[in-house]
């Protein structure tokens, strides 16, 4: 069964950038245009990718904090665990009382 990461979805789809098709001729384009835009599509690409890793760094820090906490607990866990029996026993007998009706 796929993960949601792994399903493709409409980022996947080539688009008309990517193919290189234009709606103009190559002879009557002119090269500053194709530049322009290149250009603007390098620098929305460059910010994504800065995005992408502030993000990546966030949830390797908020990862590596749940499993710091994740250790302790089983720690705490094994410990109560082990001392469970003794917690547990009463340390004298309890009294007991006869009540008549």
């Amino acid at each position: 069964m796929k993960g949601l990461q792994q399903v493709t979805s409409g980022r996947d789809v080539k688009s008309i950038r990517s193919v290189g098709a234009r709606s103009i001729p190559k002879i009557q384009r002119s090269p500053y245009l194709e530049l322009y835009t290149h250009k603007r599509e390098k620098d929305r690409l460059e910010k994504e990718i800065f995005a992408l890793d502030k993000r990546s760094g966030t949830v390797r820090r908020l990862l590596d904090a749940i499993n710091k906490r994740i250790e302790k607990l089983q720690a705490e866990a094994r410990e109560e665990q082990e001392t469970a029996t003794f917690k547990h026993a009463p340390a004298k007998p309890l009294k007991t009382l006869a009540i008549k009706y």
